[in-house]
């Protein structure tokens, strides 16, 4: 196996609008699911990527509906409006990358209404042969960004989801990582104006993000 400490690993940023991504299985979840996020890679195996997600949706009954492009193993967590599942991706995409060694999907990665972004992180062959393939999918027709970003690098952060991150750039500003902590997460959704389950939400979410990217690079 490749000597990751020894490696150049790289990010890799691909966005898909709605219609370019139009003929895609996984689009028709959203007739379900108001965003499908992916939170980590467990395993590749023939049928695709094997990862834990986490779906919104506006009504339990969501879980029940069909499910192109996903096969979900177990469902971990529960609420009346997210659920965090044990999954298979088995869509076009996802098997590209399963395909491949030595390259990962990270956060953030998610599916919604306004697209479809996927965060990479892998040795510069595997993304160059991971790009090759998504082209070969979808054509030209998705936009892309490269570099070498890491947990730590002011420019990573603008890879969260716009919710994310003007949630988490809120509680830095009011004090929320200080220490002793200057608000609480009420006054961050008050400020917000939005829930305060939102905020804890938002924050669990940006920080997995950062965590997870953190001890990759490390």
């Amino acid at each position: 196996m490749i000597g990751m400490g020894a490696a150049d690993l790289r990010y890799m940023q691909i966005n898909i609008t709605p219609e370019t991504g139009e003929h895609l299985p996984g689009r028709a979840l959203l007739d379900s699911f108001s965003s499908i996020e992916f939170l980590s890679h467990i395993s590749n195996d023939q049928d695709g990527m094997r990862c834990l997600l986490r779906l919104e949706y506006d009504a339990e009954s969501a879980m029940e509906a069909e499910m192109p492009a996903i096969q979900i193993l177990r469902v971990i967590e529960q609420s009346t409006n997210a659920a965090l599942v044990e999954a298979v991706a088995t869509g076009p995409l996802p098997r590209i990358f399963a395909a491949l060694e030595h390259v990962w999907w990270v956060s953030p990665t998610f599916l919604s209404h306004e697209g479809f972004i996927v965060t990479i992180r892998g040795t510069s062959a595997s993304l160059r042969a991971a790009r090759k393939g998504v082209t070969t999918l979808l054509g030209e027709k998705y936009k892309i960004k490269l570099g070498a970003q890491t947990a730590h690098n002011a420019s990573f952060l603008e890879l969260l989801p716009k919710k994310q991150r003007t949630v988490l750039d809120q509680a830095v500003k009011m004090g929320y990582y200080d220490r002793p902590r200057r608000c609480t997460q009420r006054a961050i959704a008050e400020a917000l104006n939005i829930k305060q389950a939102t905020v804890s939400e938002h924050l669990q979410s940006a920080e997995s993000a950062i965590i997870h990217a953190y001890v990759l690079e490390r």
